[in-house]
């Protein structure tokens, strides 16, 4: 058997996707991340390790593993420590859980990952409104959430991920010195993220990679077309039938679960990979989308005029997709 370099495959072991599927013996988790607007989840697997969790905006409330442990940030785990006991030791945490959300809630130190109203908030209303709150009228069903894929070894990654990441921070580097007037001197500096917001599959059979941003995150969304190019090489660089795979086989699972309605219908193959980005409550007066724009049109000069070509953006307000 031939050992693959990359790997995409975050499906759960079906004994453990059994404890949160009906009957299961933390249905009762389901239901309440259903009860709460302000919840999801957010379940996968990597080479070592595979998880369900339940996240409130941008932060992680607890964590599940096969072996039966919670667990959770360091903060919160102070909050309310009798959460976080062995699954097994106790199933119906529900109370514990409650008592942690209501303390977050009144918790200023935690307001930027919710509370805000800013990307956490948005992330999670999107989130459920293409998850767990999906029907069959969905026009795309969110497959995956921080999404990643993974390397058979720390030198593979580098060799491959590492080269296609150079790219990008090279061309940052490049508009950072000769822009510095318009985008700061400090541009270079950024991060190009390791982790895509969303994998997202449409009514037609297209796959979504979604990258999101808020208003509030200028420089984020004028650099995107740095991260949503260096996700889009990764992906399309990735086997189609290993991809549409894995894909398939996580819609299946959620669906089972109920975190993607039963009732949609499953395309019969992946069409195409698309680029998106979706911004939530753009205010129109910031000089954002200008920027965004010459950083696409310097990319297209770089790499090519056909650099993501057939990219979506879309603004996110009040539950509402429009054309940005």
């Amino acid at each position: 058997m031939i050992k693959k370099e990359m790997y995409y495959d975050r499906e759960l072991s079906n004994s453990f996707s059994e404890l949160i599927e009906p009957n299961g013996d933390l249905r009762w988790l389901f239901d309440f991340v259903i009860e709460h607007d302000d919840l999801d989840f957010l379940i996968g697997k990597n080479a070592t390790k595979e998880w369900i969790s339940v996240y409130r905006g941008l932060s992680r409330c607890i964590t599940i593993n096969p072996n039966g442990e919670i667990d959770g940030a360091k903060a919160y785990k102070d909050l309310v420590p009798d959460l976080y006991l062995n699954v097994k030791e106790k199933k119906d945490f529900r109370k514990e859980l409650t008592e942690l959300l209501s303390k977050i809630k009144i918790t200023k130190d935690f307001d930027r990952y919710y509370n805000n109203k800013k990307e956490g908030y948005f992330q999670n209303e999107l989130s459920r409104k293409y998850g767990i709150l999906s029907d069959s009228n969905s026009e795309f069903v969110i497959i995956d959430k921080e999404a990643v894929i993974g390397y058979e070894s720390d030198i593979t990654k580098k060799r491959i991920f590492g080269e296609l990441r150079k790219k990008y921070k090279n061309l940052q580097t490049e508009i950072s010195l000769k822009y510095e007037k318009i985008y700061g001197k400090d541009l270079q500096k950024k991060s190009l993220g390791n982790e895509l917001d969303f994998i997202a599959l449409d009514k037609e059979g297209n796959l979504l990679l979604i990258e999101y941003k808020h208003d509030s995150n200028t420089s984020g969304i004028y650099l995107s077309p740095l991260q949503i190019g260096l996700y889009y090489d990764i992906f399309t660089n990735y086997p189609k039938k290993d991809l549409e795979k894995a894909i398939f086989k996580m819609l299946e699972q959620k669906q089972k679960i109920g975190l993607i309605s039963p009732l949609w219908k499953k395309p019969q193959s992946i069409k195409e990979i698309i680029p998106v980005l979706i911004i939530s409550e753009y205010n129109y007066k910031r000089s954002a989308k200008d920027k965004y724009m010459e950083i696409m049109n310097i990319c297209r000069v770089k790499f090519g005029k056909t650099f993501l070509q057939n990219i979506k953006t879309y603004n996110y307000t009040s539950n509402t997709l429009t054309n940005w």
